[in-house]
């Protein structure tokens, strides 16, 4: 075998800086069960991950890719709080779900769809027009988002569900920002900052919340629907990006077995 070791290693193509970052599969209606369950523990206070978590079946543990899924919707709609490992409801997310006065309760699904960014960004591209039907919006969402066609499909759908959810999409399918009927009172504009070129705390938070939803709802979330198990999945938090790196081995000077053991310890084993 020719000796490789001092080509020059092949590059990958850079990465779309185009795509945009945090659009869920799952929406507002999927979100505001969670919360209802975790009010179930922690009322106005707060309660451990592990007590939230069983909430969803006895044996069920805060980790793996169902809970961070569930840990990123909610915390993408600004539905939580925390208060050293504890976790609770924020206010938001107590007037969310909050059914004593439906009123407020709608103004807070309409609060919530607005908090998202990918949502927000949605309905002022679209506010006081017809949405497009669910298959051309679904290929907008592809194309923004740099998704599968099932993926985008499944977003689309829980937009359209999340803006009826708030009142939002009318009878004639037109979206309102400010939401349908009366008894929603316009929202003012947040005013421009000072600064424009100069990232607020929000912008910091919006861009941490979409990475985080893009790592918890990747191309194979499909134990999303599946029983939960209580993996040991490291936290959302802890995980980081996979890096790309394209290099060149001689690995000629090995017998099978080892080169089986050098691409396991390099992290080419594959899943099994």
């Amino acid at each position: 075998m020719t000796d490789t070791t001092g080509s020059a290693p092949t590059t990958t193509s850079p990465a779309n800086k185009g795509v945009k970052q945090g659009l869920p599969a799952t929406g507002l209606p999927t979100a505001e069960q969670a919360a209802g369950k975790l009010w179930n523990v922690a009322r106005l206070g707060t309660a451990t991950p592990e007590a939230f978590a069983r909430q969803f079946g006895d044996k069920v543990k805060p980790s793996g890719g169902a809970w961070d899924t569930r840990m990123a919707l909610l915390r993408g709609f600004k539905l939580l709080r925390f208060e050293g490992k504890q976790m609770g409801l924020s206010e938001l997310g107590q007037r969310l779900v909050n059914s004593s006065d439906l009123n407020e309760q709608t103004r807070a699904r309409r609060t919530a769809v607005l908090t998202l960014k990918a949502y927000r960004e949605l309905v002022e591209a679209f506010n006081g027009t017809t949405l497009p039907e669910a298959a051309a919006l679904a290929s907008k969402l592809q194309f923004e988002y740099g998704k599968t066609e099932e993926f985008a499909r499944r977003a689309a759908q829980a937009f359209i569900e999340s803006l009826r959810h708030a009142a939002m999409l009318g009878a004639d399918n037109v979206v309102h920002k400010d939401g349908v009927g009366h008894i929603l009172p316009t929202v003012p504009a947040p005013a421009e900052p000072n600064l424009p070129d100069a990232p607020t705390d929000g912008d910091f938070q919006d861009a941490a919340d979409a990475a985080q939803i893009d790592l918890a709802f990747g191309e194979e979330d499909a134990d999303e629907d599946s029983p939960e198990s209580g993996d040991e999945r490291l936290p959302l938090a802890d995980r980081t990006p996979a890096v790309s790196l394209a290099l060149t081995l001689d690995l000629s000077k090995y017998t099978a077995p080892e080169v089986v053991t050098l691409l396991r310890t390099l992290g080419f084993g594959g899943r099994g």
